[in-house]
């Protein structure tokens, strides 16, 4: 039988190394302790977490906000605390679906290791159907004494995801600690049109030079879903792989609560400062952190904050790291209910209207930038969206077949080129 300490303790895994342990104190904080094979080979998983043999006290709070950051959030997250039938308690979902967060780490109960047994479980078309129905949340069984390995469903963030294993063109639900290959995003009810307004910005950026994730959208059982490649893993001849990454609130050592600058969350001029410290190319992720930030205030884009920006292990197991790909695009300014204000502000100014050449001045000067080269990569920008609009439109036109709802973007987009211009 399970003693409650062994209850209390989660271990933490990078591929089929012990990484350290989790556990939690009497008040639900958690804490962390490195293993000694670790601090002889490994890297620091964090940039909080730094490798030192004493633990990082569940009082000390870094440890607690570094690993609840890989868990949903909102209603993605009250949905999985409502299938599973447990508390919504941080040590609880880490130890319920922490098998296949965002990066590198499995965060497994003490009997379980990566090597159990785990594999990939069939979703038929039934079971899909289901899953689309109830955003990806609907078929997750709960725990039960007779499975060693159940289905895992994690993924940080308030959307409804979840991550899959495309083998074949077939879809598959990890089990244990096996890795997916994909990750699923399905529509809301609030806010339906999501995964057109994604794949549109996806493409549109992908047209004008940033680096995105690969992102194909599909539609069954009249209902349309995003097919997105992890830029988090990497496959050889033995299968998928993890990249280990942090998020900028990770790296900020903030809770999720905290994401947006408003509400004390990591500003354009923290993350460039971050780069610069961890980067192996930082004037190359610079450029395109200040890119990224020009086409969020273009492209009608009001949600880039902190956890919508990541570095990401360039080789399994080395610690040299880049900027990650920018995920999580959406024209969120085409919903009249949703706050327009940037998540992070230029100058001092979060009002994408209001934002003029003295505030992008004002940024230029945060970040360590010439201000006339910033206000060149802006028009260079203006131009290449108006060039790439109509692309983008007619190709995913080509694709699905008309898209009306993608006039609600393009009219935000224009009134922000005009802006520009002016």
């Amino acid at each position: 039988m399970t003693t409650r300490a062994e209850a209390d303790r989660l271990g933490v895994w990078h591929a089929a190394t012990i990484v350290g342990e989790l556990w939690r104190d009497g008040q639900d904080r958690i804490g962390f302790a490195y293993g000694a094979d670790w601090l002889e080979h490994g890297f620091r998983i964090g940039r909080v977490l730094p490798l030192q043999e004493q633990a990082f006290e569940p009082a000390e709070g870094q440890a607690h906000a570094w690993f609840a950051n890989l868990l949903p959030e909102g209603s993605a997250r009250e949905r999985i605390v409502r299938n599973l039938g447990i508390a919504d308690d941080d040590f609880l979902l880490l130890r319920a679906i922490g098998g296949d967060c965002a990066g590198a780490l499995n965060i497994l109960p003490l009997d379980q290791t990566p090597d159990t047994p785990g594999g990939a479980e069939a979703i038929g078309d039934r079971a899909f159907r289901q899953m689309l129905l109830q955003r990806g949340q609907g078929i997750l069984p709960r725990p039960s004494a007779g499975r060693d390995a159940p289905p895992r469903l994690s993924l940080a963030g308030a959307q409804a995801k979840c991550p899959v294993l495309i083998t074949g063109g077939e879809y598959f639900l990890p089990k244990g600690a096996t890795a997916s290959s994909h990750i699923l995003k399905f529509e809301l009810p609030q806010w339906r049109h999501v995964p057109v307004f994604e794949v549109y910005l996806n493409r549109l950026a992908h047209h004008v030079g940033l680096p995105v994730p690969t992102t194909q959208m599909e539609v069954r059982h009249g209902h349309r879903y995003l097919v997105i490649d992890r830029y988090d893993r990497e496959a050889d001849s033995t299968g998928w792989h993890r990249l280990h990454q942090e998020d900028f609130c990770q790296i900020a050592g903030l809770r999720a609560t905290r994401k947006y600058q408003a509400d004390g969350g990591p500003g354009l001029a923290d993350c460039a400062h971050w780069i610069r410290e961890l980067s192996e190319r930082p004037a190359e992720d610079l450029l395109y952190l200040l890119r990224w930030q020009i086409f969020n205030w273009l492209a009608g884009n009001s949600d880039g904050h902190g956890k919508n920006l990541a570095m990401v292990q360039v080789q399994r197991q080395r610690n040299r790291w880049r900027l990650a790909p920018f995920y999580d695009l959406v024209c969120t300014r085409a919903w009249a209910n949703l706050d327009r204000r940037l998540a992070m502000k230029v100058g001092d100014e979060f009002d994408p209207g209001r934002i003029d050449a003295e505030h992008w001045q004002a940024l230029a000067e945060s970040v360590g930038m010439r201000p006339r080269f910033v206000t060149g990569e802006i028009a260079a920008m203006v131009e290449a969206i108006r060039e790439a609009v109509p692309t983008v439109r007619d190709g995913l036109e080509a694709e699905h077949g008309p898209l009306p709802m993608l006039q609600q973007p393009e009219q935000i987009i224009r009134t922000q080129l005009r802006r520009a211009d002016n």
